[in-house]
């Protein structure tokens, strides 16, 4: 059972509120029936019951939709719902010290509970994981406090079958300077920093938002030091690549503890190549993030001269520069090691590549697609742009077409549909371009024309997971495709129910395999060889426009 949006909207009814009973929302009508579930919630590392726990119950085919039942765990830990119809539900719970969390969740997947003729759902053992905690000081090199610090928090973990970083939760530093990051899970978590000089703070007031041209007043300018704080990472490390790991298990409280050293701003003269007479520039300064994110830096710009800036308000580093002035320009884009007086010259940005211009035409007997996103990737595989596209046009595009602008000549690139999932790519026609199936090969002699005939073409896969002949709840469900292409496009999953059935949906037609894998949830499946030892008891399945057959599973 699984969905992100629904765990989003789920779980938002959770957070931050001392009980569920006090949200202003009506219960949805319950699905009333014979049937029951009863269980107890224990408490995942020790086992023992936890009393108190607040529990709500959907029906798992409306999991965006408000519960039908709130109720709590009585001083056993034990619960019960009465008089329910067959069917599936969800079951979320929430305590202060836990970790808020659906019946046996990983990722964004849970399992559901099915009630109904010959199901199991008198004997639930809900395990609830306690929370971990983050807390620390900041303060300055003469141990001052730094008030208004905004620590952020960073998540080593799986995600999509691979080791990624990811931003997790923020929090702002007290007059105290002390910060406090709760209600996490047991895992790998790092931090970062970033703050401001007190007396930094009216000179920055004076820009109105962030990376304007807006000169500070001239008498902060004279009045106050030009100083500023690096941004650290845990331990005290200015790059991402050094900072280290905090290892938290459940219900621990770590602490981490920072200082910051003012130090002198940078101060950066940009040379753009633009003329007073030039359109505004679209400038940003922008800094590297854990993981392959960037951030745009807040600077202070002033312009000097005819085609110059000189940019201050940040700490020595290196960062990245963009410019450009939108539309169909080219950005200019360059990286620079700032040091305290540093001169860069940019060339000024011209209209640069190709335009791949196409229109969306319907299969015959397909719903029309309203609007979708639409992606081109270059022969490795790699995403190069993407586009949200409406039937009825924008101010950019005419009724049913698109553009990509800036493509870089003598490309093999992929055009295929990220939203919605079921959109197929029936057959492209090409003027200026050589085209196979979905693959576009530019020259750069020309501009790319396309006509593109497209259909909504997916299924829908039955199945129940077995261990030893019987139904297993929990396993992941992974179905990929056989070449391992464009697997993150293709790729479905879910996890069993506690009757062991899964469903996956808008599977597009292609060669698969599909696993049921007792710990896949810490496994790195996106490489092919991981998947290797499990290809024996897996399934091959070839999906076309025809419905699928249930299927049976052995979990691995």
């Amino acid at each position: 059972m699984s969905s992100l949006r629904s765990l989003v909207c789920g779980l938002a009814l959770l957070v931050a509120l001392p009980s569920l009973a006090q949200v202003p929302f009506e219960l949805q009508p319950r699905p009333n029936g014979p049937y029951e579930i009863r269980g107890v919630v224990v408490d995942a590392g020790t086992g023992q019951p936890v009393p108190e726990v607040e529990l709500s119950f959907q029906e798992s085919a409306q999991p965006t939709s408000p519960p039908f039942e709130i109720i709590q765990s009585d001083a056993n830990g034990a619960f019960r719902v009465r008089n329910l119809a067959e069917g599936k539900f969800t079951i979320r719970a929430s305590r202060q010290g836990y970790v808020e969390q659906a019946f046996l969740q990983h990722e964004n997947y849970w399992t559901g509970i099915a009630v109904g003729p010959g199901k199991d759902s008198l004997h639930v053992r809900f395990p609830l994981s306690p929370s971990a905690t983050i807390t620390g000081q900041v303060t300055d090199e003469n141990g001052e406090a730094v008030r208004e610090a905004t620590v952020t928090l960073w998540v080593q973990q799986m995600e999509n079958g691979a080791h990624a970083i990811t931003q997790g939760q923020t929090a702002q530093t007290d007059d105290e300077g002390r910060y406090r990051l709760e209600h996490l899970q047991t895992g790998e978590y790092s931090l970062s920093v970033t703050a401001m000089p007190w007396y930094s703070r009216y000179m920055q007031s004076q820009q109105p938002k962030e990376g304007a041209l807006a000169p500070p007043a001239r008498e902060a300018q004279e009045a106050l030091p030009d100083a500023v704080y690096a941004t650290l990472y845990y331990r005290n490390s200015r790059d991402w690549h050094g900072m280290e790991w905090i290892k938290l298990q459940a219900g621990q409280t770590e602490s981490a503890d920072f200082k910051l050293v003012a130090e002198p701003s940078a101060h950066l003269q940009v040379q753009t190549g633009q003329s007073d007479t030039q359109p505004p520039t679209n400038f940003a300064l922008m800094m590297e993030l854990p993981g392959e994110g960037r951030s745009n830096v807040t600077y202070r710009g002033v312009r000097t001269g005819s085609g110059t800036m000189e940019i201050s308000g940040v700490p020595e580093g290196r960062y990245r520069i963009q410019m450009g002035s939108g539309g169909n320009e080219k950005e200019t884009e360059q990286e620079v090691d700032l040091s305290a007086d540093s001169q860069l010259r940019l060339e000024s940005p011209t209209t640069g590549g190709l335009a791949i211009r196409g229109v969306i035409r319907v299969a015959p007997g397909a719903p029309k697609i309203e609007q979708a996103m639409l992606q081109l990737k270059d022969a490795e595989g790699h995403a190069y742009n993407s586009l949200f596209y409406e039937a009825s046009g924008n101010v950019d595009n005419p009724p049913g077409t698109f553009v990509f602008a800036n493509v870089p000549a003598g490309q093999v690139l992929q055009l295929s549909f990220l939203q919605p999932q079921d959109a197929v790519v029936k057959e492209i026609e090409a003027k200026g371009a050589k085209v196979s199936g979905a693959t576009i090969e530019t020259d750069g002699s020309q501009e790319v024309s396309l006509t593109v005939t497209v259909a909504q073409i997916s299924t829908t896969l039955d199945g129940a997971a077995l261990k030893q002949g019987k139904p297993f709840a929990g396993a992941m469900i992974l179905l990929m495709p056989e070449d391992h292409k464009d697997w993150e496009r293709l790729m479905r999953r879910d996890q069993s129910d506690s009757d062991g059935t899964f469903r996956l949906t808008t599977i597009l037609p292609g060669k698969y395999v599909l696993f049921a894998l007792e710990n896949g949830w810490g496994m790195e499946w996106s490489e092919p060889e991981v998947l290797q030892p499990f290809l024996a008891k897996a399934q091959k399945l070839e999906v076309g426009e025809r419905p699928l057959s249930a299927v049976t599973l052995e979990v691995q």
